[in-house]
């Protein structure tokens, strides 16, 4: 988990220290794996962990851990992985961008930057 400089605690730790009960923390970063999830809730005092570009590379990241999957969850986008994820165009554009568009890059980048056509790039200017 992320935490400040010169801090044992993680963000999270120091953000549930001053919320009410009411209020429930939710984490994100890093998730690729039902082992990463896991480590987000036992290692922080977050009550929810939110998984973008995990489920990005792999849609199903939720049902596979439910059903007792999570094995089977894929870790790495590729170019045969594109077909399962489902990216919008937009997404792919910009996860197929060498910079990821300024995100932070999806494991397994390196493998599908051949794909990016520059379609958006001068849209909006």
């Amino acid at each position: 988990a992320s935490k400040p400089a010169g801090s044992d605690k993680s963000y999270a730790d120091h953000f549930k220290e001053v919320m009410d009960e009411q209020t429930k923390l939710i984490t994100i970063g890093g998730v690729f794996s039902q082992e990463d999830a896991e480590a987000a809730i036992e290692d922080t005092a977050a009550d929810l962990v939110a998984i973008g570009r995990g489920t990005l590379i792999d849609p199903l990241f939720g049902y596979k851990i439910q059903t007792g999957r999570g094995a089977e969850i894929v870790h790495e986008i590729s170019p045969e992985q594109l077909k399962n994820s489902q990216l919008t165009p937009g997404l792919l554009e910009v996860f197929s961008r060498k910079d990821s568009g300024g995100l932070p890059p999806l494991p397994g980048h390196d493998s599908i930057t051949h794909l990016h056509t520059g379609k958006y790039e001068d849209e909006g200017q």
